[in-house]
């Protein structure tokens, strides 16, 4: 899946005019709003939800107010091509260093 990093700074209005708010959920994706911005939210207990999550969870997007950002865990993962990149406040940042293909954990 396409990250929706060329969605930085960018506010989402609805069909009548207003800013985009809640989950948004579509057949293979759920995207969330903040205000018309690409935002995380949280569940009841308190668990973090990203702003951007296929259903099959293999890839998901972390972003706060309208700009990527996640300070303990890369802001982009995609599982399905090994993929994962760290933000913070929607600058690139070497994270833990694997701005980039994730390493197999098997070696290959």
């Amino acid at each position: 899946m396409k990250s929706f990093k060329r969605y930085q700074y960018r506010r989402f209005p609805t069909e009548d005019g207003a800013p985009a708010n809640g989950d948004y959920i579509y057949p293979d994706v759920t995207i969330r709003f903040k205000d018309g911005y690409l935002n995380d939210s949280a569940d009841e207990e308190g668990h973090v939800l990203p702003a951007v999550e296929t259903q099959d969870g293999s890839h998901i997007e972390h972003w706060k107010n309208g700009v990527l950002h996640c300070e303990k865990e890369p802001a982009i993962v995609d599982k399905n091509d090994n993929y994962e990149e760290w933000y913070q406040d929607g600058s690139p940042v070497t994270g833990g260093g694997n701005n980039g293909r994730i390493d197999d954990p098997r070696g290959v």
